[in-house]
């Protein structure tokens, strides 16, 4: 009798854990640098610091209200930056709006820039996305390792 009501115990834990999991899902981290350049000379400008274009992928965009990015010393830590995109949709298209800038997303495919000046750059060590749903609940974290 005990060992059958530790059994029922453990499928409780398991089915209460699935229930507050969110059914979005990101894959394919990607962090890339992005080059400024000026417009007059086409060279690339020096800057004190970095901007990068951290993108991934949802698979269901639908049911995301934003995106989270952490930028830290240590995984899903937002020591350093904390990064958030609002996702939102007009007649079947959908957009983010990160810091006042609106623009269209292409598919199920995320891009937000990210500006580190120089101190933050030499400090993060990880960069954490997720996505949060309209229940509140996140999605999983995927980590980029510098």
């Amino acid at each position: 009798m005990k060992t059958k009501l530790t059994i029922l115990a453990i499928f409780l834990l398991i089915g209460g854990y699935m229930a507050a999991q969110s059914s979005v899902q990101i894959k394919d981290i990607l962090v890339s640098p992005v080059m400024v350049v000026d417009t007059i000379t086409n060279l690339p400008v020096e800057t004190e610091g970095e901007k990068l274009a951290v993108m991934c992928k949802i698979n269901n965009l639908s049911s995301v209200e934003t995106i989270q990015i952490l930028v830290g010393t240590s995984e899903n830590a937002g020591d350093i930056s904390v990064i958030e995109g609002i996702i939102s949709e007009d007649s079947g298209i959908y957009y983010l709006t990160q810091d006042g800038e609106t623009t269209m997303l292409n598919g199920n495919v995320i891009s937000v820039i990210v500006e580190l000046n120089q101190i933050e750059v030499d400090s993060y060590n990880y960069i954490s996305v997720y996505a949060i749903d309209g229940e509140n609940q996140e999605s999983n974290h995927l980590v980029f390792t510098k």
